[in-house]
């Protein structure tokens, strides 16, 4: 062997030492996180109960819980038919001398056939107004991403039955992450969430399914529980809306259901 040969072996051999044996693997972690809303209530005993459970967005979203749930007493948990007052509760405002029972007293807002009522002065101020009737439900929503709220507004009373209608219902939403008198929801969620869409006064608006919300933040602000990331939605409804009662508006009784279905966008 030359010396040429030899210094080109040894090069070789020194280029094969150095380097080591090589064996790889990949690793490949990948999660994915659908959106997902969670909405809740309370039952007769005033549990927590989850009545709804949609995870996805859009035309691909499923609605995990089929039933639909029920709206709860404002301020508890306690589900309770929630109705308009009828047109038998009244109380006179402004008229000095009127007695329910003769007792002396018109507290309990009814006017019916056991009702006393001694002679007041009627003037300009003296009116009909029903007591009690502004009608507060609420429900519960936590959401890892943005949600619209969508309401649907059906006359249960048959309307020959009665002058009232669904325009005669007056209607107003807000939500809330704080309730000092309720303090098992909302510490780690947001304050606001969105905001509701304008036009909507009145039962009748949203005779044909409407979104009434329209959301521009998940719920949860922290880590913590499903309720401590909630938010509560609260719903008023007033026969007679914001002017309340009048006698123009007749007699008879109202009920109406109101379905609201969470959609994420």
């Amino acid at each position: 062997m030359n010396v040429k040969k030899a210094l080109l072996a040894g090069a070789a051999l020194v280029a094969m030492v150095g380097a080591p044996a090589q064996a790889s693997i990949v690793d490949n972690p990948h999660f994915r996180v659908l959106g997902l809303v969670i909405v809740w209530s309370g039952d007769a005993s005033g549990n927590p109960v989850a009545n709804d459970f949609v995870i996805g967005t859009g035309a691909g979203g499923t609605d995990l819980i089929g039933s639909n749930g029920q709206t709860v007493v404002t301020g508890t948990l306690t589900q309770t038919a929630t109705s308009i007052a009828g047109a038998n509760s009244f109380n006179v405002t402004d008229a000095p001398g009127v007695t329910d029972n003769g007792d002396g007293t018109f507290s309990d807002g009814v006017l019916d056939a056991s009702a006393a009522f001694g002679a007041f002065t009627l003037d300009e101020g003296t009116g009909i107004d029903i007591q009690g009737n502004a009608v507060e439900s609420s429900f519960f929503v936590a959401s890892n991403t943005p949600f619209n709220l969508v309401a649907d507004a059906d006359m249960v009373t048959d309307p020959a039955t009665t002058d009232f209608s669904l325009a005669d219902v007056g209607f107003s939403l807000s939500h809330t992450n704080n309730d000092p008198a309720q303090t098992n929801f909302g510490s780690q969620a947001f304050a606001d969430v969105g905001d509701n869409e304008a036009g909507f006064d009145v039962l009748d608006d949203f005779a044909t399914s409407s979104t009434i919300f329209t959301g521009d933040s998940r719920t949860a602000s922290g880590r913590g529980t499903i309720m401590q990331q909630s938010v509560r939605f609260d719903a008023v409804y007033t026969l007679g809306g914001t002017q309340g009662y009048d006698l123009s508006m007749g007699a008879g009784d109202i009920e109406a259901n109101v379905t609201y279905t969470v959609f994420v966008p």
